[in-house]
């Protein structure tokens, strides 16, 4: 009986959803933590990664695609860029908006596979396109944007979303290449290493925080990173991609919704007006198969 429940489609859209619960909190795990941006990126991944070598050591394939880990390595350098850069724009701007703003990622697969892959785009996807940059552009302030006064918090979450981007236009093409748990401790570890290395360029510091800081750092590794990941990446065997990057847009309704009793941040109207906005434009890029 269990095992029907396990494959049934509820069950299925109930693992996606705790996961888009655990990787809301990812911002504000981060600004818990009170330590620089790089330092929380290097945590996440190296917990994340010790989480999951354990899980791939009882369950791996005895042959491993070659191509497959190339394309693990290189998923690993865009993701170790793309998180150092949210992780330090979140320490700069409102955690709700710094996962908002990362959620444009889809936009940039579109663009990234019409001028890679030579695929073309229809008509819904270039106006979720536009709708979504318009509400960017309420968010960060018109008269901002045209005085190039802008947040800078909210600059590197949107250049973080291009690298997002581009790590899944990447990630797509080790699919048919290497299994998603060796894919993931392949690229995990390459994203720790890189973050490591980055840490140690820039003199991060990576010891002596206070024990709020560790557990925030514990949590950062172990929820949206660890839990979160592997059941998105689980529920993605029985949902088809379009349906969950729909569901997966809602993870910034619950960041915003969990930062108001931990955080205490609220947004203002010009915000909500332009998140409910932006979350419009990219369900519309992700409500039907665009490519």
């Amino acid at each position: 009986m269990f095992s029907s429940f396990r494959t049934s489609s509820s069950f299925n859209f109930i693992v996606l959803f705790i996961g888009v619960l655990c990787i809301a909190w990812s911002a504000i795990f981060v600004k818990l933590s009170e330590v620089p941006g790089l330092t929380t990126a290097f945590y996440r991944m190296a917990i994340g990664f010790a989480g999951v070598l354990p899980i791939w050591y009882f369950n791996r394939k005895p042959n491993v695609d070659i191509l497959g880990v190339k394309i693990a390595v290189i998923c690993g350098l865009l993701f170790a860029t793309d998180i150092a850069l949210w992780n330090s724009a979140i320490v700069m701007t409102k955690a709700g908006i710094s996962t908002l703003l990362a959620n444009l990622s889809p936009v940039w697969v579109g663009l990234g596979a019409l001028v890679f892959l030579k695929q073309k785009p229809n008509l819904l996807f270039w106006i979720g396109t536009v709708v979504s940059l318009f509400g960017v552009a309420i968010i960060l302030g018109l008269e901002q944007m045209f005085s190039f006064q802008l947040n800078s918090g909210n600059v590197l979450s949107i250049v973080a979303s291009m690298f997002y981007g581009a790590y899944m236009l990447t990630a797509t093409k080790a699919r048919n290449h290497i299994d998603t748990l060796t894919f993931s401790v392949i690229s995990m570890g390459t994203s720790a290493a890189v973050l490591l290395l980055v840490c140690l360029f820039f003199r991060v510091p990576l010891c002596g925080f206070e024990m709020h800081s560790w557990w925030a750092l514990l949590g950062v590794g172990l929820v949206p990173q660890l839990a979160g990941w592997l059941a998105i990446n689980y529920s993605l065997k029985f949902i088809k991609p379009t349906t969950a990057s729909v569901t997966l847009l809602s993870q910034s309704v619950f960041t915003v919704l969990f930062s108001v009793p931990v955080l205490g941040e609220y947004l203002s109207w010009y915000e909500l007006l332009g998140a409910i906005v932006v979350l419009f434009g990219v369900y519309l890029v992700n409500s039907r198969k665009h490519i």
